[in-house]
């Protein structure tokens, strides 16, 4: 099977090492993905070059479970479910992006314009509380939502991961043996 062929179609069988190796690259290429909302890209050529990455890193994770689920002689339909839910994470994700991108200061910012270090010192500070709340003993109402939050959002990407690993791990079926050939008809009598 060519490597087009290998990520992009869902006809065929894939073996667990194989199925593995692609799974690994299609996560990988997922996580590279995200440079793509970076503010000089989405300045440039808004947040379709994410959208287009997203829709064919979700159409090679689902062409590769639906290959090795159906070597493990199960259902697509699992996979299909899981894809479901992760483009519509993408959907709520490239949402909330596109209603925050029209009101920040990145939007009034020509393109190819940097970021001021103050605005950088300010990301980086504003993640690092993010962290310390997600990690903080204290569960006060603000605290609690946010970690409430953080899990609700991360629930897609761990449900794929979870998916795919139960999928590579499945033994593979042996093919299905091929019909018998029609009996000979017996001589007419006479």
């Amino acid at each position: 099977m060519d490597e087009l062929g290998l990520f992009f179609s869902t006809t065929g069988r894939i073996d667990r090492r194989t199925f593995g190796w692609c799974v690994l690259a299609v996560y990988v290429l997922g996580f590279f993905s995200q440079a793509l909302l970076s503010g000089n890209v989405i300045a440039r050529a808004g947040l379709w070059p994410f959208i287009l990455a997203q829709a064919a890193l979700i159409w090679a994770w689902l062409a590769l479970h639906i290959k090795r689920l159906r070597d493990a002689n199960e259902s697509a339909a699992g996979a299909i479910g899981v894809a479901i839910v992760y483009s519509l994470a993408v959907a709520l994700l490239v949402l909330v992006i596109s209603l925050f991108t029209g009101i920040s200061p990145q939007a009034d910012r020509a393109p190819g314009v940097p970021a001021s270090p103050g605005e950088a010192i300010m990301a980086l500070f504003l993640v690092i509380l993010i962290f310390n709340m997600l990690y903080t003993p204290d569960f006060g109402v603000f605290a609690t939502l946010l970690k409430i939050m953080v899990v609700i959002a991360c629930l897609p990407g761990l449900i794929s991961f979870a998916f795919s690993l139960r999928t590579g791990l499945r033994k593979s079926a042996p093919p299905a043996p091929l019909p018998a050939p029609p009996a000979p008809v017996p001589p007419p009598a006479s």
